[in-house]
Order: C-alpha cells, then structure tokens, then sequence
C-alpha cells in the first residue's frame, strides 16, 4: 500500500512535491479507509486537478518513471547508456539532480525508498524498513559508496558489481539478496503495468479468457454501464487476438438475434471503459495501484464516479487496491464520494513556472461545503485564468 511519494526537478516539479495517502483527522466516510499497520490509516483513491500544463500529470510521470527504472524498461541500462532524467527546464543550473522518494507497506512492513541520479549516474540511493516498529537501514549509497548492516560482506560484492548507472536495489535482486528482496517485490508486484497510458486490452483479454465467474464480472459491469453488450467473444490466434461484442436486438414479434461487432466498431468510450473494466478488476484481485490520466477522458461522468466508487467501497476493494488519478471534472468534488483528505491540487506560479502540489486540506473546508463551486471560483487556486476580453484586444 502506498502511503507518499515526492519527487523533485522532474519536468516542471522543481521543488520538491509531495503527494499522500495518508488519512487526516477527517471523520466523514471512515469506512473507506485501511489501515496496513493497525496505527496508520490510508485512503483507497486521491483525485488530482489543476489547469492545463499546470504539472498534475507530470506527478503521475515522476511516479510511473520511478517505477520502470526499479522494474521497467529503465531498470537494466547497458554500461554508458544514458539514464532518463528530464529535469526542470526553467533555470540556469542544469546540474541539480532528479529525486524520487516513495514510502510504502508491503506485508506489514513499512519501507521508504528513495534515490537521485542525473542523465549520467546514480547519485545517492537509499532503502530503509521498519520491520518492529523502529527504523532500521537496509543499505545506502553515495554514488560507488556503499553502506550496509546486514550481511556486509555478500552486499558490499553485490555493490562492486553494480554498475555507477543501475540501481542497487535493482542489481540485488539479480542476485537473490535477501535483504533487499521483498522491498524489490512491491513495485513488481503492486505496481506492475496498471496505468491508462494507452487503451491496452491486455488485462480484460486474460479475465475473460478464464471464463466463468471473472467474464461473468466482466459482462455484468458492461451491462450495467448501459452499452448494449451482452456477450463477449474473442476470436483469432492467441499471438493476435480480437474482441467481438455481441448486441441482442428484439424486433416487433419479440424475436431477438444476435450480432457481432468487432471491438473497434464500437465507440470510442465504450473501448475505454472495456479496457478499464478489465484493468480495475485485476487491481482489486491483487491489490494493485491505478494510475489513470484524465479518468473521464471519452467516459459518461456516471461511468466515470462509478469505477472511482469500485474503490472506494470496502465490500468490492477488499484487497486494498489503490487509485490516483488526474481530472478535470468538477463533478466528482462531491463529498459524499470523496473525503476532503482525497481532493488535491497542482499549481504553476507563472513567475517561475514551477508546479507546487497541495491538498484541499490545507484549506479547511466546512462539512458540505460546495468544494465544486468553490474550486471553479477558484477559492483553492490551480484553475486556468481566463483573459476575457483582454485576449482579443489589438
């Protein structure tokens, strides 16, 4: 379970930024909250909003980024290869490192992992856990400088074999490091390829090829959605797959027939939400973490507060997946879906061009308040100013 993560110098993220999952003193709808620990409390879903390029996807990015350079398609750079740093573009010193930082729970335990690196190498790299409720070090780097408490001598021939741009948490587990293991195993685990980058039907295809009980799942969330689908089919090789949906029509004697429409025939909310439907189910089986861009992009807003309310509701998220998302929908500030601690904001000072992110908390709004009414009139700031008139002046 994720608990926080910040990043700084990453595309327009100078400073650091901080986003987290941590539950504040909030009382309303404490149901939707779990505790990994029995002391901490997490919420299951943070909605991120902000104008256009005011920075809110480039959290998600740092995030995502982070995850494919531990077990991605960053994760084993070739010696010399550069590393993909894109720091803030909008200063003079091009030396200041990119940072990552994450704090997580996996089986009980909590974790904070965090490294720095530039186009060239890693930095400073760092794991430590909490395993009986105190802070211990796993290990720490500074660039070939390694430091460890346990099992030194194997780790520190571990350290000599890792190259200046890998990082030692990654290079460990090549090597089966016990130490290091199940820090690894989370992000392989809790953050594999759950994002909404691209309309991937990776996820749907292998629920519904099960069968039974999880393409039963599948068709009864299609035909709540209202899309007029009442079977799924896959047709095609098992390299090239394809999907057909089947609409049942009934004409004036009450005959119905069947017809098959391939996948991409149908609208493209309809592809978005068949997509999504399977990502979110195999989330809430393992307890996965969703990162989704524009949740409501092409999707009814009902569509939309629907799967966002999947997760939240401890009955149907019983492995305690988790979900961030970025959108412009006003319609989901709505407290009875969202706490106040869930809502949060990404701004970019126009003097500067640095995105700061901060949470409708530091606002202290009052029970019922009309968060909606009162972000568009922008009492919480991170909306787009609108020149008016000015903007047509000669």
């Amino acid at each position: 379970m994720l608990l926080q993560f910040s990043v700084t110098n990453h595309r327009s993220i100078k400073n650091t930024a901080v986003i987290s999952m941590k539950a504040s003193k909030d009382r309303t709808m404490k149901e939707v909250l779990f505790s990994p620990d029995r002391k901490k409390e997490l919420v299951p879903v943070m909605a991120l909003y902000g104008a256009n390029a005011a920075g809110k996807s480039n959290m998600l990015h740092a995030l995502l980024l982070m995850k494919e350079m531990i077990c991605g398609i960053y994760a084993k750079p070739l010696k010399g290869a550069e590393l993909p740093q894109e720091p803030f573009a909008f200063t003079k010193d091009m030396s200041m490192p990119t940072c990552f930082e994450i704090i997580y729970f996996y089986k009980g335990i909590k974790y904070a992992y965090g490294f720095s690196f530039d186009r060239a190498q890693i930095l400073t790299e760092y794991l430590y856990h909490w395993p009986n409720g105190r802070e211990a070090l796993i290990f720490s780097r500074e660039k070939d400088k390694f430091e460890f408490r346990e099992n030194i001598q194997e780790q520190t021939i571990l350290a000599g074999r890792t190259a200046y741009n890998r990082l030692y948490l990654v290079s460990s587990n090549e090597w089966n490091c016990a130490q290091t293991e199940k820090a690894y195993q989370w992000f392989f685990e809790k953050m594999p390829d759950m994002t909404d980058t691209r309309m991937s039907l990776e996820a749907v295809l292998s629920i519904i090829k099960k069968g039974n009980k999880e393409k039963q799942h599948i068709l009864r969330e299609m035909l709540y959605a209202d899309l007029g689908i009442k079977d799924v089919q896959i047709i095609g090789s098992e390299e090239n797959p394809s999907v057909l949906t089947v609409h049942r029509l009934v004409d004036e004697s009450g005959q119905a027939t069947d017809y098959p429409l391939m996948l991409r025939e149908e609208s493209i909310g309809t592809q978005r939400f068949f997509s999504r439907i399977g990502m979110w189910m195999k989330a809430l089986q393992s307890g996965s973490i969703l990162i989704v861009d524009e949740i409501e992009s092409s999707m009814h807003p009902l569509l939309t507060r629907h799967l966002i309310e999947m997760i939240q509701d401890p009955a149907v998220n019983t492995n305690h997946a988790q979900l961030i998302f970025t959108t412009h929908d006003t319609g989901l500030l709505d407290l009875s879906l969202l706490r106040r601690d869930q809502i949060w904001f990404a701004e970019r000072d126009e003097k500067t061009m640095q995105t700061e992110v901060y949470a409708l908390t530091e606002f202290s709004p009052r029970k019922g308040e009309n968060i909606s009414k009162g972000y568009l009139q922008g009492r919480y700031g991170a909306v787009p100013f609108i020149g008016g008139a000015a903007v047509w002046g000669e």
